[in-house]
């Protein structure tokens, strides 16, 4: 009577679903996803200047899994987004930035993968990993002006030495 008591116990404590959580873990922990670089950094970008970087994408289980990569907190050109990799395969993905407002951008690049196939049965979990990725786009109109004002010093200091020529004859 001592041990139903103690079992009753356990489970209104939730001891039990806990106890049933653990039991499906191992399921899941061999499902495993890696990526290289572990940070992408474009740096900063012009509004019209095409800028790309690769990212490697690595299956480090022992079975086929289907890859799916989304972005969060910027706007980014993902080729491919969603794919199949085989066991302890890799493949590159290409990140392009896809933001023309100046500005200063942080997000992430949110790779998961789940078994492959159309029917991937079990419980259909899957592991993730997360990429940061940060990027300035300058402002346009800044950069005009400073090319105007570079070429009026430019102009300045041509017409000033060409007078200092002048006057020494």
């Amino acid at each position: 009577m001592e041990r139903f008591s103690l079992l009753h116990r356990a489970s209104n404590r939730g001891i039990i679903p806990l106890f049933l959580l653990f039991i499906l873990i191992p399921q899941v922990a061999g499902i495993g996803v890696g990526a290289s670089p572990d940070k992408i950094e474009f740096g900063e970008v012009g509004p019209k200047e095409g800028a790309m970087r690769e990212l490697y994408v690595v299956n480090t289980d022992d079975e086929s899994e289907r890859v799916l990569l989304t972005v969060e907190g910027v706007d980014l050109i993902i080729d491919p987004q969603e794919f199949d990799l085989s066991a302890k395969e890799s493949r590159v993905v290409n990140i392009s930035i896809d933001q023309k407002n100046a500005g200063e951008y942080n997000g992430s690049i949110l790779i998961m993968t789940r078994p492959s196939g159309d029917n991937p049965g079990g419980l259909g979990l899957g592991a993730g990993v997360r990429v940061p990725v940060s990027f300035v786009v300058k402002d346009e109109i800044f950069i005009k002006t400073l090319r105007v004002v570079g070429g009026l010093l430019i102009a300045i200091a041509f017409v000033v030495l060409m007078w200092m020529r002048r006057s020494k004859v």
